[in-house]
This record gives C-alpha cells, structure tokens and sequence, in this order.
C-alpha cells in the first residue's frame, strides 16, 4: 500500500481520514464505552454545518466567527479521530491568527473534501459498530 502524500506538506504523508484508537482513548477517559458513539454520531451529524460556518466566515472575512468555527472542527475532530480534517482545521486556525484570509481560504477549499471522506470513514466505523 502507498502512502497519500500530504497536497500543503508533500514531503509527509497525508493523515488519516479516521484513526479509531482516539474514540478507545476516549472510551477510556470517560470510562464508558457507548459514549464514543454517541458523540461521534453527533459529531458527524454535525460536520456539514461546522464546514458551511468555516465557508461563510471566511467569504465574510469574519475572522472572529472562522476562529471559532475553526476551533470548534479541530477540537471535536481531534476528538473523534478525523486526523486529516483536524489538521486543515489546524492550518486553517493558524492563518486566522495571523489574519492571513488568503491562506485561510486556500486551506478551506480542501474543506470539503477532507471532511467527506471523514463523513465516510467515520460512518464505516459507526456501521460497523452497531
């Protein structure tokens, strides 16, 4: 298997769409194992509607309302394990801070489609654990 090289760090490979082991650490943390899946069944409820607020902050150039709709993307994916949708909202995060729109909304586009592949790889995982 090849590794997906990382489109804004081609030297690194990309991350994962999903990584499991972070809903274990949190089944772990909170001692329960049915919460998990719950919160990462809201989670993925909730992802197009924190990707669209991510989108109209930006074209607004509302940097306030993109930091926190940025934060609330990479917390709650590093949370559930969407590691490469945690990581744009990363770069994402660090162009707001330095009020840089234009790279902020080059990292966005990407939004999309990293947070579709996490919606599916989350969902493999959710199916499955049903």
């Amino acid at each position: 298997m090849s590794e997906t090289l990382h489109p804004a760090h081609p030297a690194h490979p990309a991350p994962p769409a999903f990584d499991a082991s972070a809903l274990a650490r949190l089944a772990s943390e909170v001692d329960d194992t049915t919460y998990p899946t719950v919160f990462a069944t809201r989670y993925q409820s909730m992802l197009p509607q924190r990707v669209g607020r991510i989108a109209e902050a930006l074209g607004h150039a509302d940097l306030e309302v993109a930091l926190d709709a940025v934060l609330s993307l990479r917390v709650s994916s590093t949370t559930v394990g969407t590691c490469e949708l945690a990581e744009i909202a990363g770069d994402i995060e660090a162009s707001v801070r330095r009020e840089d729109l234009a790279s902020a909304r080059m990292s966005a586009r990407r939004l999309a489609v990293v947070a579709s592949r996490a919606h599916l790889a989350l969902g493999g995982y959710l199916a499955a654990a049903v």
